[in-house]
């Protein structure tokens, strides 16, 4: 199947919304147009990310029949394929920073995201859905979602590989905020090596959306990419400060077999059991003593 990823550099303000819709909306109709079947767009994929307070957030909110999922049913529909991407939320008073994934259909789900970051903590509420896993029936694939820091947390990655993930698209935005490093010698951002290692790790296909430019003193790193289940690079990195489109062409279902030369098995394998904090062994002979002098 071919994959799309539409990365954004989106103008700021609420001025300019209308604008940053007509820009990604010529992106996703490009992708289509090169065959893709499923595209991948940013998280709060439409405006700006960096926001200073709980109005301008509320400012920024939709529902889920609000303009930039309308926008994205009716483009899917008209192509027959899916698209994933961001938007601030807004359902019964608080505010999500939610991935929806769209299709010929109409809405196929959402994913609100669990691990918030920098101002999202001040003004949005934590995803309270779960780790959900969507079945795309016409492409016989199970995909999951992850949104920008989610990707920091393995244990996030591999309860959907647990469920039967085979392709993960995480809307994102990957910033400057607490890097060492922007890109390395190779032009890779360190983002870029932990989406190999998630595919490495859980044999899963993974495309990464992320956006270019900055706000506000902090850089966005580009950089968007496709990992195929093999944990090959199969389209990106993406350029580091511009707008972008990838495509690639993947095979999600080898996320199936999980088998590790002829005696191991990724999933399988795993120990839970043994997956614990082990008390230091100063502490343990410490504790020996102070029973034994009673």
């Amino acid at each position: 199947m071919k994959i799309g990823v539409v990365q954004s550099n989106n103008l700021q303000g609420l001025a300019n919304l209308q604008r940053n819709r007509e820009a990604n909306q010529n992106m996703i109709e490009a992708a289509f147009r090169s065959g893709a079947e499923v595209v991948v767009l940013p998280e709060c994929s439409n405006h700006h990310y960096i926001v200073g307070s709980r109005q301008e957030a509320d400012e920024l909110a939709e529902t889920l029949d609000g303009p930039s999922v309308s926008a994205w049913r009716e483009t899917a529909a008209a192509h027959g394929g899916y698209i994933a991407g961001g938007i601030i939320e807004r359902e019964a008073g608080r505010l999500y920073n939610t991935a929806v994934l769209v299709g010929p259909g109409g809405i196929v789900g959402r994913y609100r995201k669990v691990h918030l970051f920098d101002w999202e903590t001040e003004y949005l509420t934590p995803g309270n859905l779960g780790f959900p896993l969507f079945y795309l029936e016409s492409l016989d694939v199970h995909v999951g979602m992850l949104i920008c820091y989610d990707l920091r947390f393995p244990e996030a990655v591999r309860s959907l590989a647990l469920a039967g993930c085979e392709l993960l698209l995480v809307p994102t935005t990957w910033t400057s905020i607490g890097k060492s490093i922007l890109w390395d010698e190779k032009g890779y951002c360190l983002a870029n090596y932990l989406a190999v290692a998630h595919s490495y790790s859980n044999r899963i296909s993974i495309a990464c959306a992320n956006r270019a430019g900055g706000e506000n003193g902090v850089q966005f790193l580009g950089s968007s990419l496709v990992v195929d289940s093999q944990s090959r690079i199969a389209a990106g990195p993406a350029a580091k400060r511009e707008a972008d489109v990838l495509i690639a062409e993947i095979d999600p279902k080898l996320s199936r077999n999980k088998r590790v030369g002829t005696k191991n098995d990724l999933l399988l394998d795993r120990c839970p059991g043994q997956y614990t904090l082990l008390v230091k062994q100063n502490e343990i002979t410490s504790k020996q003593g102070e029973n034994s002098s009673v």
